[in-house]
């Protein structure tokens, strides 16, 4: 008797230790949120879920700028690049039924392109490594305006396989080829094959306002979106349970092969997105899976650990870029360790005075450092890092080179490699002469090896192979050990 009664008292002991930490999480979290909340940077949907049981749910805020309806567990988003995903498991359930290959020329598919279809690959476009420019989106209104360009475009931006550029027309043409093979427009596809089957009931696809349940998106001034059709169709917004569950069945292996999703994490670099997001491998298992999407104000992300068994959804129609924090500190209170609530962004805060004066937006930068320090993150490197990235994208090279010298004047030990990873970001999209500007910048502030290996990079994919080879050269002296410069010299000795 005292044997079982003792085996019953341990039970019950574990499972009071397991409710103990799991009020602990669910208190931890609610507190964040609430903090985050009243910071401005989430109004949203989150969803926790450990060891496949939901330890926390939460629905934050409102469905639209006017604040008179909250938002509910069956609220739908907007969800962005994390949509992206839809076309991609599409392509490879016809790959496992044998009805195309990666390899196969899109030109193969009779969609009606120049020559160049006959140089990419399907795998092209899954890894953005096609060469296919940027969607002129300002010209551009609807899928046939997309269409037409990709059959007028006479020349791709770099040789398929050469580089990395995150263009959306490689999801388009994703989308096409999957019409083309199964004979029904992707959006059925979708439903009949995807959506349907999964039991995903509370998602629709592209933006549908008039479904009561559907969310609009608002700006932290507190104006809505404009209501409009979006320029690409075919994206899901699902509710957060939805979302759950289609990564459930990704991770799970029910719809496509471990294989199969493996291939999908391939990318072209460190640097490059998937076309599932970021996925990063231990020992050639998966360990972790993170998707982030945004779209004009809407905002997502998936945070998968699989070795923990957690994963963490975030859903807003309010973008703070503090989604990818937020997320980050709930995923450190799972697991028992240190989290501080995210702060607001400094990036967002300054971004149009900059794009407008970039003399006026670094003054307003410093007034917010004097009188709010304590409301905005003036630590993370990546805020004005990402402004930098956005005046590049605007050709205000000179504007995006004064913000990275702020940057190195206010965070110096964290600039070295922050000026390093986005050379190779802009290098990697074929960008140039811009990451020559932030190389030459690296090498005046932190000249190393390293640095001047980047800068030999960007010179030898400019074909200025002299100023590569000084720079390669100028690497070893400071760095013999250099393997990108020794490997490089070489190359350019075959020349």
């Amino acid at each position: 008797m005292y044997k079982y009664t003792l085996i019953f008292s341990l039970i019950l002991l574990s499972f009071t230790f397991q409710l103990s930490a799991q009020n602990k999480h669910q208190f931890q979290i609610d507190s964040i949120l609430d903090i985050c909340q009243k910071r401005g940077i989430f109004n949203g949907n989150a969803l926790v879920i450990k060891d496949e049981k939901v330890i926390y749910r939460a629905e934050r805020g409102f469905t639209d700028a006017s604040k008179t309806k909250t938002l509910s567990k069956n609220s739908m988003f907007n969800i962005g690049s994390i949509s992206k995903e839809f076309n991609a498991i599409g392509i490879m359930m016809l790959k496992e039924k044998g009805l195309l290959n990666l390899d196969d020329k899109i030109s193969k598919y009779q969609l009606g392109l120049p020559d160049w279809s006959n140089k990419i690959s399907i795998k092209n476009l899954l890894q953005y490594t096609s060469g296919l420019p940027s969607i002129d989106w300002d010209n551009v209104h609807n899928d046939n305006d997309v269409y037409n360009d990709l059959k007028n475009l006479k020349t791709l931006e770099f040789e398929p396989g050469k580089g990395y550029l995150y263009s959306n027309n490689n999801i388009f043409l994703q989308r096409r080829i999957i019409e083309n093979i199964t004979g029904k427009t992707f959006n059925q596809f979708l439903k009949q094959n995807i959506l349907e089957p999964i039991g995903m009931n509370n998602s629709v696809i592209d933006h549908q306002y008039e479904n009561p349940d559907f969310v609009r998106a608002f700006n932290s001034e507190g104006v809505n979106d404009e209501k409009r059709q979006l320029t690409m169709s075919g994206w899901v917004c699902p509710s957060i349970d939805d979302l759950a569950k289609w990564v459930n069945q990704l991770i799970s292996y029910h719809i496509i092969s471990k294989e199969s999703l493996y291939l999908l994490f391939e990318a072209y670099s460190k640097e490059s997105q998937s076309a599932l997001g970021n996925g990063t491998f231990t020992n050639k298992e998966l360990t972790t899976y993170v998707h982030h999407g945004s779209s004009r104000n809407y905002e997502s992300i998936v945070y998968y650990d699989i070795q923990e068994k957690a994963m963490i959804i975030l859903m807003t129609n309010s973008k703070s870029l503090k989604i990818g924090e937020i997320a980050q500190a709930i995923m450190h209170i799972v697991k028992d360790e240190e989290f501080e609530a995210p702060q607001k962004s400094i990036y967002l805060t300054i971004r149009e005075k900059t794009y407008e004066n970039v003399d006026k937006g670094i003054a307003y930068y410093k007034t917010l450092k004097k009188s709010s320090f304590d409301n905005y993150n003036f630590s993370n490197q990546l805020e004005l890092a990402r402004l930098s990235y956005k005046l590049f994208e605007k050709n205000k090279n000179e504007d995006a080179i004064k913000i990275l010298k702020l940057l190195v004047s206010e965070l110096p030990q964290k600039s070295e490699k922050t000026l390093e990873y986005l050379g190779g970001v802009i290098l990697n999209e074929n960008q140039v002469d811009k990451s020559i500007c932030v190389y030459q910048l690296m090498v005046d502030k932190f000249p190393s090896g390293k640095s001047y290996s980047g800068l030999g990079d960007a010179f030898y994919k400019d074909k200025q192979f002299k100023k590569a080879l000084s720079n390669y050269q100028k690497s070893l002296e400071l760095q013999p050990e250099n393997e990108n410069s020794k490997k490089m010299i070489l190359e350019i000795e075959k020349i």
